[in-house]
This record gives structure tokens, C-alpha cells and sequence, in this order.
């Protein structure tokens, strides 16, 4: 769809159109990175619904989607299984690893995955997926490393975002709107 295309330079949207999976962060990109605690210590996070509508269109499109969290969190674990994304990983030290053992289990070639994190933990990612992302509001030396800075910060619907982004760029925006 053109009206999301015009935003994006046409590296970025030619980068979208080859993507075939869609992994991510949580803190931070998934939600705004704070974290609550109740006075029993449960952990409160908030998520944005606009990012969990689209995850079904994305997967429909054969794209791949999974979260790569460096915190483990049953509220993430929970979201995830909500909205029924190919995989979960938590705990995760080492992402960049994770990310080449996923391209493996998927047969999906690095330069092929789309990768959204906001912090140094993710910058090992960025330098081997294709197509690299952060939100905008992300330290300007992460924001160094990305092919793509959206135009939302974390939890404002980050995910949607970049999902709009593929799908328009793969011509199958106009399925999400019939």
C-alpha cells in the first residue's frame, strides 16, 4: 500500500519485500521497557494490542515470528503463546547465536530476517540479519547499527509498524484491509 511505502526509503521497503521472518525483543520493543512489580512481586507489562493484531497476518503470509528476550517473564511467555508466535526465547545471553540456530531450524538465509531490539544486547544481531530495526527511542549508538529507526517508540506499536512495513512492501498489505 503506497501510504505506508512513502515513508520508507526504497532500500528499506526493497529489504522488506525479501524478508521472511520477523523476530524481536520484548522490553522495550514489545513494551515501553518499564517494569512493574505488584506488592506480591508479580511482574506487570504492558503490551500493545495494535502490535498483537498483526502478528496472525503476518504468519498467514508465511512469514516467520518469534520473540528473543534477554529477561525470562511468564507475562511474556503468556503474550506469546497468546498470540501464537512460531517461538519464544527466553533467558537468552547470547541472541546472535540463537538468531543462526533459528535461520538453521526455519531454512531461512540470514539476510532474509528482520530483526527489532533496542539495546547492546541485540547488537550482535544486527550485524548478521538483513534487515536490522530499533524503535525510536533507542540510544543513538544502537540507533547507529539499524538499517530502519521507526517512527514509534517501545510499546507504541513498534511491531506493527515494521509488520506493516513487510506486508505493504510484499503486496500483501491489501489482504489485511479485506
Amino acid at each position: 500500500m503506497k501510504l505506508i511505502l512513502e515513508k520508507y526509503s526504497k532500500e528499506q521497503v526493497k529489504k522488506a519485500s525479501q524478508i521472511k521472518a520477523l523476530f524481536f525483543d520484548v522490553d522495550g520493543v514489545l513494551t515501553d521497557g518499564k517494569i512493574v512489580y505488584d506488592e506480591s512481586g508479580k511482574e506487570i507489562k504492558r503490551f500493545n494490542v495494535k502490535d498483537g493484531q498483526i502478528v496472525a497476518y503476518l504468519k498467514k503470509s508465511g512469514i516467520v515470528v518469534g520473540a528473543i528476550s534477554g529477561r525470562e517473564s511468564a507475562t511474556t511467555a503468556k503474550r506469546a503463546a497468546e498470540l501464537k508466535f512460531d517461538f519464544c526465547h527466553q533467558g537468552i545471553v547470547d541472541k546472535a547465536q540463537v538468531v543462526q540456530k533459528l535461520a538453521k531450524h526455519y531454512d531461512i538465509k540470514l539476510k532474509d530476517i528482520a530483526y527489532i531490539g533496542d539495546d547492546v544486547n541485540d547488537a550482535g544481531v544486527f550485524e548478521i540479519v538483513g534487515m536490522p530495526v530499533c524503535p525510536a527511542d533507542t540510544f543513538d549508538y544502537i540507533k547507529a547499527r539499524v538499517m530502519l529507526v521507526t517512527k514509534v517508540k517501545g510499546g507504541q506499536g513498534v511491531l506493527r509498524e515494521v509488520a506493516d512495513l513487510i506486508l505493504a512492501a510484499k503486496g500483501e498489505f491489501d489482504k489485511v484491509l479485506k
